[in-house]
């Protein structure tokens, strides 16, 4: 019962600080404008986290990509394995949409977290390099660098991405699935062999 109330107590600071950050930035935020927006005592605060950057950390440890689960799920057939990975990369961005917008507002305050968001981007495109790579071998795709299909293909999703996120629906035409499917069928017409 105590660490359930703990646990709660935690997210309620983290979640006030999410809020304070976006609207705020890290400067404009006080231990004390958090405290008050999460209902407890700035005591409390201290007591969970040590100090401001003690909230940050811990939030960017909550941050979680899902994307090695493609792994588990290829099927080898070019245009369901990419509709795949594209839901779930638009579903791992739409999931950490609080943590990337803080630390892109404020890279060098951000760092730690800017770096985590870096090192999962990397991780996620070394999954779809070696993908292209065997779909290479098996004579699926064209001989082309691997790696930059994957930056590409990566950056026309981090792109839909950025631009929803500074704009929302208003400025898209396309839904997620509109995206996905489009992206593609697009992709695919330009790497496939047949």
């Amino acid at each position: 019962m105590i660490n359930m109330k703990k646990d709660e107590t935690k997210k309620k600071i983290t979640k006030a600080t999410i809020e304070l950050l976006k609207e705020k930035g890290y400067k404009g935020t006080t231990t004390r404008e958090i405290a008050e927006q999460a209902g407890v005592n700035e005591l409390t605060v201290f007591r969970h986290f040590g100090n401001k950057e003690g909230i940050i950390q811990a939030i960017v440890k909550t941050t979680s990509f899902s994307l090695k689960i493609f792994d588990k799920s290829i099927e080898w057939e070019l245009e369901k394995d990419l509709m795949n990975f594209g839901y779930l990369l638009l579903k791992d961005f739409d999931n950490n949409r609080d943590m990337i917008s803080i630390a892109l507002k404020d890279p060098l305050i951000f760092s730690q977290a800017h770096e985590e968001i870096i090192k999962k981007i990397n991780d996620t495109k070394e999954i779809l390099k070696e993908y292209f790579k065997e779909m290479q071998k098996k004579g699926y795709i064209k001989e082309l660098d691997c790696c930059t299909q994957a930056e590409i293909f990566l950056s026309t999703y981090w792109g839909y991405f950025m631009y929803k996120l500074n704009f929302g629906d208003k400025a898209l035409h396309a839904d997620y699935q509109g995206m996905i499917t489009n992206s593609i069928n697009t992709f695919i017409k330009g790497i496939s062999l047949h």
